[in-house]
């Protein structure tokens, strides 16, 4: 009800403006004793208005409740929930974010509102970020992408104590970002999911089916091999008898028969190829014996200066008191031969081949961080020349069979596949170092043999040459699972 101004702030003039008021009001009022009926209707109607609101009071007030209780659920739903929910605004700004995207990007909520979230996309990834939201505003649609967050650290710092710093490492984690355009179009809602142990299962099983194909293929090329490595020393059997008939026949000049006998040498020589085929194709039966490797790599000097060539100089360091270990000789001529003649591609015109052995001691620290070793006592070969070296893009696949930077005509890619076969099929493991222009080392760990239970290494699985698929496994896991230092 509108009131009149009150025209003075005098008492008398106050006192009879209330009188006029008062009387005005009680005429509007009417006679009680005329309508008794009337007021107990409205009292009636006025205890039943007063029921209804107490009545919708409390059922406000039990709304009250569930909506926050509701607003509750809602909110831990929303923290911690499996994925990252993330608003943002059109310039990639964070306006709100829930407790598992902080944990995505290591960073306290009130650090991460306000800050951009193209900040934590890694630089390889960062134009496609910015590329799809750019893309979500304009098409105003559902779209998704994948990046990796970066590897930095992020400082974060709290303001009652500016002294105190707290340093979070983000690890490599790839994410799935959807985004979709809210309803007034500035914002956008990103969800990150971490996608990163997909990844890796995707990576491991692409990497298990390449090994499977590469197996099947090796089961066929070693049934090939079989069968040309038998015909092939039938046909060296049937040339060394014939040599033989000619250097023993009257009439032939001692000039001619000197070149009979070199050539029955290298018949001989050539004899070596059958035998590497039948190991190959798992055909050759390996006669393990205990090794002085001095004396056997020794003994090797001469046929390895004549396979690198007079250019290349050949330098050998035995170890004091070597440790023995146990193998086939042949399977250490093998390793050798194929490492001798890597290095002999490598170098360029003139250079040094260096062959070193010694004794040395795998801890457990060492082991941890090299997946093929073992803690134990190893006799380590070092074959280091000053070649051309490998290149970073390439050192992971040295070890594939069939992978040669040579043309098809000078190589066929077994040389190395087949040394990382010997040394896993002896228990032993092998690293590469190898830096562009400067050369390449390769160490070769070969376990001690001792009769003593404590100069034993753990045991393991025993690998056969002869009969299975151990070997065939042995140099296709080459492709995935060795030690490399690359520098």
């Amino acid at each position: 009800m509108k009131k009149n101004r009150v025209p003075s702030e005098n008492y008398t003039e106050l006192r009879r403006y209330a009188e006029e008021h008062l009387k005005t009001e009680r005429q509007n009022i009417p006679d009680i004793s005329e309508s008794h009926d009337e007021m107990q209707r409205i009292i009636h109607e006025l205890a039943v208005h007063q029921i209804e609101l107490e009545i919708q009071q409390e059922a406000l007030l039990q709304s009250r409740e569930e909506l926050e209780e509701w607003l509750e659920r809602f909110t831990e739903l929303y923290d911690f929930a499996p994925l990252g929910y993330f608003t943002l605004a059109r310039d990639g700004t964070i306006l709100q974010v829930n407790l598992t995207g902080t944990k995505l990007l290591g960073v306290e909520r009130s650090l991460l509102v306000g800050d951009r979230l193209g900040a934590f996309v890694a630089d390889e990834d960062l134009s496609g970020f910015n590329a799809l939201l750019d893309r979500v505003f304009s098409d105003n649609d559902h779209l998704s992408h994948e990046v990796m967050l970066r590897n930095d650290e992020h400082v974060q710092s709290q303001a009652e104590d500016s002294l105190f710093r707290h340093k979070e490492l983000l690890h490599n984690r790839m994410v799935r970002i959807d985004v979709v355009v809210s309803n007034d179009g500035q914002e956008c809602r990103a969800v990150l999911s971490d996608i990163t142990t997909q990844k890796s299962v995707e990576k491991d099983n692409a990497a298990l089916q390449s090994s499977l194909l590469q197996v099947r293929k090796m089961e066929s090329i070693g049934r090939l091999a079989e069968g040309v490595a038998h015909d092939f020393n039938t046909m060296l059997q049937v040339m060394l008898g014939k040599i033989d008939l000619l250097i023993t026949a009257e009439g032939v000049s001692n000039s001619v028969r000197e070149q009979l006998v070199e050539l029955r040498m290298f018949v001989l020589k050539s004899a070596g190829l059958p035998y590497q085929l039948l190991v190959f194709a798992r055909k050759q039966t390996i006669e393990p014996s205990v090794l002085d490797c001095n004396a056997t790599v020794s003994n090797m000097l001469n046929m390895l200066r004549y396979l690198i060539g007079e250019d290349i100089n050949l330098v050998f360091t035995p170890a004091k008191e070597l440790w023995p270990v146990r193998m086939d000789p042949s399977q250490l001529d093998q390793i050798m031969i194929n490492l001798a003649l890597n290095s002999r591609d490598a170098i360029q015109n003139a250079g040094t081949l260096v062959i070193e052995i010694s004794n040395v001691v795998v801890d457990t620290s060492y082991s941890l961080s090299h997946s093929e070793s073992l803690p134990g006592e190893y006799v380590q070969f070092v074959v280091r020349d000053d070649g051309r070296g490998i290149d970073k893009e390439i050192i992971s696949s040295i070890f594939e069979p069939f992978f040669t930077t040579k043309p098809a005509t000078e190589r066929c890619g077994f040389g190395l596949a087949m040394v990382y076969g010997i040394v896993r099929q002896n228990d032993g493991f092998i690293e590469v170092s190898s830096k562009d222009g400067e050369g390449t080392t390769f160490e070769i760990y070969l376990p001690r043999f001792s009769d003593d239970a404590q100069g034993r290494l753990p045991d393991r699985e025993p690998i056969k040459a002869s009969g299975g698929e151990a070997t065939v496994r042995n140099i296709c896991s080459a492709a995935r699972s060795f030690s490399i230092r690359a520098n």
